[in-house]
């Protein structure tokens, strides 16, 4: 079975000015590409796991959302890193039904999308970690039964005991580090 990383995209990968519609302002955050390497380099699948909410609430498009996606692997793939699946949620219970759907399994905390991935991927879920920077990464690490990893200055609260950094090469270090680690055991 393979190992993975399961990033989240806004506040991790990138700044997060609040429901990005437009290509020309989405940018990753500096380090970024190199972090994502180091963790490929160590035999991690890299699965982009992000909550779309905008798309419910009508502030974007699925055209406007692949556009970003797009921009997002060719900046990585210039990086020499590609992702292995892109899985997004784009439902919100308060606003209108995408696809019919508005309650669902897929919106983190929920695992869907760790799960389905998981599935088809062939990951195991011991050997894999969730990094993101809200306390619903969190959840869905614990949810989904992978390691979950918090980027940001001030965990929440009832959240200490995970490990945190404050930025992604640092995650990154420790991700590659801590499965070092494991394989002298």
């Amino acid at each position: 079975m393979k190992k993975a990383v399961f990033l989240d995209r806004d506040g991790t990968l990138n700044p997060d000015p609040g429901y990005i519609s437009d290509p020309n302002h989405f940018d990753l955050f500096p380090g970024v590409v190199e972090a994502l390497k180091k963790i490929s380099q160590a035999g991690y699948e890299l699965i982009l796991i992000t909550n779309q909410s905008g798309i419910a609430r009508g502030l974007i498009t699925f055209e406007q959302l692949d556009a970003i996606h797009d921009k997002l692997k060719k900046i990585l793939a210039q990086g020499g890193v590609s992702l292995s699946a892109i899985y997004f949620c784009p439902h919100h219970p308060d606003f209108p039904p995408v696809n019919g759907i508005s309650r669902c399994d897929c919106r983190k905390p929920g695992p869907a999308m760790i799960l389905q991935a998981i599935k088809e991927h062939q990951i195991d879920p011991a050997q894999s970690y969730m990094v993101g920077d809200k306390s619903s990464d969190i959840k869905l690490g614990y949810n989904a039964g992978v390691t979950p990893v918090f980027i940001g200055e001030k965990l929440p609260e009832g959240f200490e005991e995970v490990v945190a950094f404050s930025s992604l090469r640092d995650a990154a270090d420790w991700i590659v580090a801590d499965q070092q680690q494991e394989k002298k055991l």
